[in-house]
């Protein structure tokens, strides 16, 4: 069940975070042309990198506080930083 749970949330974490990513480079506005989308991308690559070595430690250590920890933590972070790269999304949340 542990398994089942820790695949559940840290896949639903991957998609979200490349779903949010990927929204603003399809964006129907009008683009910028001197815009290059090198943070976004940089910023879903090394997130998804952190959601996959999460994933990884807590099928190691298996404590359900330390996946509950980790797991509000990758939330918090990801927030965090998408209101640096893009101030108007944190007005989704």
């Amino acid at each position: 069940m542990f398994k089942a749970a820790v695949y559940l949330v840290h896949g639903l974490i991957f998609i979200l975070v490349i779903l949010i990513g990927i929204g603003p480079m399809f964006s129907i506005a009008a683009p910028d042309p001197d815009q290059t989308h090198g943070a976004w991308v940089s910023m879903i690559a090394i997130f998804n990198i952190l959601v996959l070595v999460s994933a990884f430690v807590q099928l190691r250590i298996k404590k359900v506080w330390v996946f509950l920890i980790s797991t509000i933590g990758l939330i918090a972070l990801f927030i965090l930083t998408l209101q640096y790269i893009n101030p108007s999304v944190v007005g989704l949340f």
